[in-house]
């Protein structure tokens, strides 16, 4: 289920678009070697953090086992980054791909994710799943000359897939996990057995919610606004508590089957870096959502009831500033999703 989160500053928020990928070009002010890199090492200075959105992954079912694929792809396709040579021009054409997640303890061959899901990750150049290790492949780039170069037209490794296996059945229609998770890292190099200690792109996810079959609503799946109307930004403070602007709302919670069990219901959203609150347009205004006047914070949830598959329960919403600040004037917005998940 949708919150829409929204009101506007007196004397400020949709979230920020989730891109499909972002990729940060390296600088070409001094780049320092990092600390033991060998002889034909490539890494990347700023680190490429190459990150996807997993909302397309398209699940049959909502059983544990099920799986789902995503593509991914490096946008634009080269990826930069430096590389050291003691020996002049060379081909940069061994590979690594590591996983720092652990092991799943259900599924042969993939990693552990979140509660809900386990991945693996397969490398299209590479034609086969993460990790792998001192791989040849018959790559052009690598370093340009002795010292430090730049690494240019660069594409080995840069798309592949992510499959998703359900670890458990799922009755809320969705699943989340937090931004910045890493996946994998891939790191280039001329000379085996001499794996840099940086390397040369990060695949990290997003703040995600990935659809399932849905069995369990809350609202119907309809959206719920949250207008807070015109906020006096002077009278703001830092706690939900004391916060003046509230808005209540009542929740049901509606499954096509007759349910009797504890749940918990997820709040899968940005978090605004302060307190407990969801990220809004204004970097100074955040959102916390309430349960029994305690706080549940993005990506946390709480636990409630289902009998004969129903049940029903009252949040509220409060608006709060970043501590020490005004928040500047005008309208913000934000955005959260609502999960009922298993306990």
């Amino acid at each position: 289920m949708e919150l829409l989160l929204k009101g506007i500053t007196k004397p400020g928020h949709m979230l920020t678009l989730l891109l499909p990928w972002l990729l940060f070009m390296p600088s070409f002010a001094a780049v320092t070697l990092p600390p033991g890199m060998p002889d034909g090492g490539c890494w990347a200075d700023p680190m490429n953090n190459l990150s996807i959105t997993l909302s397309s992954a398209s699940f049959s079912s909502n059983t544990m086992g099920s799986v789902a694929t995503v593509s991914y792809t490096t946008s634009p396709a080269h990826y930069p980054g430096w590389c050291y040579s003691l020996r002049g021009k060379q081909q940069a054409s061994i590979f690594s791909a590591t996983l720092d997640a652990p092991k799943s303890t259900q599924f042969l061959n993939y990693y552990a994710l979140s509660d809900d899901v386990d991945y693996r990750v397969w490398i299209d150049d590479i034609q086969d799943f993460a990790p792998v290790s001192d791989l040849y492949l018959p790559a052009l780039q690598g370093p340009q000359g002795n010292g430090i170069t730049a690494l240019t037209e660069a594409i080995v490794g840069n798309s592949g897939k992510i499959y998703f296996a359900l670890k458990r059945k799922l009755i809320g229609g969705a699943f989340s996990f937090p931004g910045g998770v890493e996946l994998m890292k891939l790191y280039r190099y001329v000379y085996k057995g001499s794996q840099p200690p940086v390397a040369i792109y990060r695949l990290v996810t997003q703040q995600t919610v990935v659809p399932v079959p849905v069995e369990c609503r809350i609202n119907n799946g309809t959206l719920i606004d949250v207008p807070f109307g015109n906020v006096d930004s002077s009278a703001l403070t830092d706690s939900a508590s004391t916060s003046p602007y509230h808005v209540e709302r009542a929740l049901s919670y509606k499954c096509n089957t007759s349910l009797s069990q504890d749940i918990r219901v997820v709040l899968a959203a940005d978090p605004a870096g302060f307190g407990d609150a969801v990220k809004t347009s204004n970097k100074d205004i955040g959102v916390v959502m309430l349960y029994k006047n305690q706080p549940v914070p993005p990506n946390g949830s709480y636990a409630t009831t289902l009998v004969n598959g129903t049940g029903s329960d009252a949040v509220s919403f409060s608006v709060v500033k970043r501590s020490g600040t005004t928040p500047a004037t005008g309208p913000f917005s934000g955005s959260a999703t609502l999960i009922i998940s298993s306990l």
